[in-house]
Order: structure tokens, then C-alpha cells, then sequence
């Protein structure tokens, strides 16, 4: 039997498409572009560079080529785009600030957003017409969609304090079969319909076994294929929450049950009044660097784990993660230091009796510094 009761009905309208962000915030400002391709000058490879107590790389002035008519620092590359990674993946980079300028250029501050690490390198100087390498990473959560972060950086020269440029990372996590568009935007009452293509990333054709729980509506061929397409109608959950006023009832995800081997469950988050995770309502206790896990296929009578990572946790400690669904049973496996103050934890969960199917368990941290809800899903085959 199925474990997630779907509210799902069939209806025909046009795909949407668009992208996510860190955590559902609100639309990030649009950045500047990095300046027209450099000059001809020495090749990285031969620069020479010395790497300083705080791990940035210092280019001396001459080493690296200046961008053309460039007249303030400016970062290269000043946007670094990752294309489709896998859910976790841990990103890395070097992002130059290269001063084009005569005069040597403090760095006062680089202070990075959601998701971002970089080494601490406030304080650092920029030679005149040369260049301080920052290592950059980019953590993507175990969520999927479009994931970007961002490090904005103060400098102060001759004229005093000035804003450098802001420098930003952005990747798009996907499983092996990825959702068109990447997120469901049900904000207005006439986008509670639509259309999700699924198409395979690596070429293989698979089926689209429930939605929800729930046969598909599909409006592709019900056999193996590279793409399909399903609709989706929200509107008698949105009906049932409003009469009800349960807004948890309401769905936070989609989930795409496949027989892909390497995606088996895909979630697609629901951008919905009535499907706003706790961050966007309150303040909280913990702050996780995804609401949900997913753990594939867990095969009868056995279990699975996943790892999850809470922001803002050194120096704290998990006390227990505790099921919200009888049917199932979460154990914390281990709490391991992270980058910088984050905090890596592992659960395993376990189905508990013979059922099969997709399932959505809520799991409560209870933590020293206080109790929060995510969820994880998968399907039991």
C-alpha cells in the first residue's frame, strides 16, 4: 500500500518554467557581469603566486592579465556557474579579485551568503594591477532545484571605503531524471494547474510509477521513455486546507516515483500559502541546510540512511531525532563537525511494518538549542 495520500487531480495547461533559490528566499537582485575578456598577459599557469596565512593566493603586480578599460576590482571570474550536480555536493573554486588600479586596494570585508564558504581574507591587500585568489565553496543542499550563494565584498584604497564586487556561485542539483520546471509556483490561484516534464539526465528511458502516491497522470505513453510529461491539479487541496484551515495537510512536494535505478524518488518542491516551511513563518530553532532527504529505495525489511547538515550548530548537540510516523523509526547514527560552523548529522530510518510505496516522514530534532521538523522520503520496494 502507499503511504502518501495524494490530493493530486488530472488537468491540462502549459509547462512553467523556472528556477529556484537558496531556501525559498525572495528573487536575488540581479549581479554584475565580470568586464570583458582580459588583455593578453602572463597565462595563470605561469603566474607567480604566493599563498598567504589565510590560504588566499596573492598575485604580484604583472602576473595576471587586467581586463580591458577595467577601472575598479572586479572578479575572475566574477559568476561561476557549476550547470547540474548532484544533491550534497560539496563545490569548489578560485575566484581571483583582480585590481586593474595603480594603487593597492584592502580587502575590509568578504562576507559570504546562504550556503557559501570562503576563507577568511579581510585584511588582505591587492597589488596594485595584480590579484589575491579566494577559494570559494558552494555546499549544495540534499534539495534539489537551483542553489546559488554569494560573497560580497568591501574594500578600502586612496579614496577611502568603496563596495567591490559581488561575487556569486550557482549550480542546479538534480537526480538522474530532472524535473521541468524545478520547482511548482502555486502562489496564485490560477497556477494551482499545470504540466512536469521529467526527462533522464544520462539518456536511460524509465517510467513514472505513482505521483504521490497516486497513478500518474500522464500525458506521455505509459512505457519506458527519456521524457515524460504529468499533470497535476492542486486545487481540491488547496480547497480542502482552506475549509479546514490544516495548512500541514497541504503538500510541501511533489514526489515523482520512478523506476530509474538512480532516482527512484524525486521531490519537487510546491511553492504554495499553505506550503511555507517554518523558516519562512518564523523564526527558528535550527537551521537545516534542506527541509527534506531523500533516501531512494529502502527494500523490504531493511532501512536507510542519509546525512544532513545543520547551519549555525558548532559547539551544539543532537539529542534524539524522533519519528513522526509510528510506521517508521529514526536513530542518530552520528554527529560530525563540518565547514566552518556547521554540524554534519546521519540518520538511519526503518520501516516498521510490510508496507510499500512512496512515504513522507516528518523527523523531529530535538537539540540543545531546540526542536525543529524536517522530513524525508523514498519508497520502500
Amino acid at each position: 500500500m502507499t503511504l502518501f495520500r495524494s490530493t493530486i487531480m488530472p488537468a491540462a495547461v502549459g509547462l512553467l518554467v523556472t528556477l529556484t533559490g537558496c531556501d525559498d528566499p525572495a528573487a536575488t537582485p540581479a549581479t554584475p557581469k565580470s568586464p570583458p575578456p582580459a588583455a593578453a598577459g602572463p597565462s595563470d599557469a605561469t603566474s607567480p603566486s604566493v599563498v598567504s596565512a589565510s590560504g588566499a593566493k596573492i598575485y604580484p603586480s604583472g602576473s595576471v592579465p587586467i581586463a580591458e578599460g577595467a577601472t575598479a576590482v572586479y572578479g575572475e571570474p566574477n559568476d561561476v556557474d557549476f550547470g547540474i550536480v548532484t544533491p550534497g555536493s560539496k563545490l569548489t573554486v578560485e575566484v581571483k579579485l583582480v585590481n586593474p588600479t595603480n594603487s593597492p586596494m584592502t580587502i575590509s570585508a568578504a562576507v559570504p551568503t546562504c550556503q557559501c564558504t570562503t576563507v577568511e581574507v579581510a585584511g588582505e591587500t591587492i597589488p596594485p594591477r595584480g590579484a589575491v585568489g579566494i577559494p570559494m565553496t558552494l555546499q549544495v543542499p540534499s534539495t534539489t532545484g537551483e542553489k546559488q550563494a554569494a560573497v560580497n565584498v568591501l574594500l578600502s584604497g586612496p579614496n577611502g571605503q568603496v563596495s567591490g564586487p559581488r561575487l556569486t556561485l550557482t549550480a542546479i542539483a538534480a537526480y538522474a531524471v530532472r524535473t521541468t520546471p524545478l520547482f511548482i509556483d502555486a502562489l496564485a490561484a490560477d497556477r494551482l494547474t499545470g504540466n512536469i516534464a521529467l526527462a533522464s539526465t544520462d539518456g536511460r528511458p524509465f517510467r513514472v510509477r505513482s505521483v504521490n502516491g497516486a497513478t500518474p497522470d500522464l500525458i506521455t505513453p505509459d512505457e519506458p521513455l527519456q521524457n515524460h510529461v504529468v499533470r497535476y491539479d492542486l486545487t481540491a487541496a488547496t480547497a480542502k486546507a482552506q475549509q479546514t484551515g490544516a495548512a500541514d495537510d497541504f503538500p510541501k512536494w511533489m514526489l515523482f516515483e520512478t523506476d530509474h535505478p538512480d532516482a527512484s524518488v524525486v521531490e519537487l518542491r510546491i511553492r504554495h500559502p499553505f506550503s511555507k516551511l517554518p523558516h519562512q513563518t518564523r523564526p527558528v530553532a535550527l537551521q537545516f541546510d534542506g527541509y527534506i532527504a531523500n533516501v531512494g529505495t529502502i527494500p523490504p525489511g531493511g532501512n536507510a540512511s542519509f546525512n544532513i547538515e545543520l547551519k549555525q550548530f558548532a559547539g551544539k548537540r543532537v539529542n534524539a531525532v524522533i519519528s513522526g510516523n509510528p510506521d517508521f523509526r529514526t536513530d542518530l547514527l552520528e554527529q560530525v563537525e563540518g565547514d566552518g560552523d556547521r554540524v554534519r548529522i546521519k540518520i538511519a530510518v526503518t520501516p516498521l511494518t510490510g508496507q510499500t510505496g512512496v512515504f513522507m516522514v516528518p523527523v523531529t530534532f530535538d537539540t540543545t538549542a531546540g526542536r525543529e521538523v524536517m522530513f524525508v522520503v523514498g519508497t520502500i520496494r
